[in-house]
């Protein structure tokens, strides 16, 4: 496995539980990207309904897909619970929110296509939602049971000792230079040491390089930034998500949020949107939680830091073949934590030669791949203005 993140931790754990012998490079350590630096949300599907999953993959394989879906969620806290991972894990469902006609058929759709899927999404007009999570600051919203959330860096540590303990080899600051054929197999080299494996499973994500070749324009990295505020005092607590759920959007440029182990308010967001390297300032993030939640006027905030995310054209992760026994799994478009543990499932099926949930696709590089960073930022910056028109339709409710 080349890189140390959620997908695969989660494939070399697997794989050494099913007796193969297994060694994962990671450029710096485990976790160290965005596996370890995200809002830690559990979240149940993508960012599609089921019938948009339908199109897509037809009516063989949509089944199969859904029903990886509706599982992910439930691999992570069975992970966990079974390798005893200490990664502040709670899980008391999804809150979805939503402004303005879009996030209201959207969240319809959701509640609708799942409910006959068997999954149980409660719905919340305004008031509701206030009652569930402390703010009217939105028109609507729904409770998915099948999410929670976690400490992700924790979580990716503890699939790092999980995977060490049934037998695999977790190699640090070792970033793969380059993969060759050696006969029958791969060679894959090093700046101290080389690898000569039957298998080779890229999963670096919006950390991809040069290391294969094209695999980085497979996608289009964008930079979020979170911000963390001084643990909450019980006065604001009682105010500001008193049930403890998570939270996020619907907006084109979304935030998320939660409350950590210390009672401290994470909230995540758009980075820059012109240059990957530096992620942005987190102040608007800061004035968006004030909006948000009046009560937290005058915190203090006491973290900030960025990273990137694989953002795929459809929002749909892929699962590629790039030669013989050269598999990678990439594009999990800022839902990683379950996602990337599930396609660890998916990966190890590929190894043992079984057929996985997901299609194997050829390498699909994304057409003009160099200008795609200016589409994110035009998407970004005009959803921004759909976004505020989207919260001043105060007439929106469910029909």
């Amino acid at each position: 496995m080349i890189g140390g993140g959620f997908t695969g931790l989660s494939t070399a754990l697997h794989l050494a539980e099913a007796g193969k012998s297994v060694i994962v490079l990671e450029a710096a350590e485990p976790g160290w990207g965005a596996s370890g630096r995200n809002g830690g949300q559990v979240n149940p599907g993508w960012r599609m309904l089921p019938s948009e999953i339908a199109a897509k993959y037809g009516s063989n394989r949509t089944p199969t897909v859904l029903d990886m879906l509706n599982k992910a969620p439930d691999l992570v806290f069975d992970l966990i619970g079974r390798h005893g991972i200490a990664c502040d894990h709670e899980r008391h469902g999804f809150v979805h929110a939503g402004f303005g006609r879009v996030g209201r058929d959207f969240l319809d759709g959701w509640v609708r296509e799942w409910g006959e899927l068997g999954v149980k999404v409660e719905r919340f007009d305004r008031a509701g939602l206030k009652d569930l999570i402390g703010t009217d600051l939105y028109h609507l919203g729904i409770l998915d049971p099948r999410g929670g959330h976690l400490q992700p860096l924790s979580y990716a540590r503890g699939l790092a000792h999980a995977a060490i303990a049934k037998g695999a080899k977790v190699y640090g600051q070792s970033p793969a230079q380059s993969i060759h054929e050696q006969g029958a197999g791969w060679r894959v080299v090093t700046a101290t040491g080389e690898v000569e494996a039957k298998h080779v499973i890229l999963c670096t994500n919006g950390y991809a390089d040069k290391v294969w070749p094209d695999l980085e324009k497979t996608v289009v990295p964008i930079t979020t930034f979170i911000a963390a505020s001084e643990p909450l005092d019980a006065a604001r607590l009682n105010m500001v998500l008193p049930g403890r759920h998570h939270v996020a959007e619907t907006r084109r440029a979304l935030h998320y949020f939660k409350l950590d182990r210390d009672n401290r308010f994470v909230i995540g967001g758009r980075g820059n949107f012109t240059n990957l390297e530096e992620p942005g300032s987190v102040e608007h993030l800061k004035k968006t939680a004030r909006e948000i939640f009046p009560a937290l006027e005058g915190i203090g905030w006491s973290h900030g830091w960025g990273g990137k995310v694989a953002v795929t054209p459809d929002h749909t992760p892929r699962l590629f073949k790039l030669a013989n026994n050269v598999h990678a799994g990439i594009g999990f478009n800022g839902r990683g934590v379950a996602m990337g543990s599930m396609f660890g499932t998916q990966l190890t099926r590929v190894v043992l030669g079984e057929e996985p949930d997901m299609p194997i696709e050829d390498i699909d590089i994304i057409p003009n791949h160099a200008f795609r960073q200016f589409g994110i930022t035009w998407f970004l910056s005009t959803g921004r203005l759909l976004d505020r028109k989207d919260m001043r339709d105060d007439q929106i409710g469910w029909t």
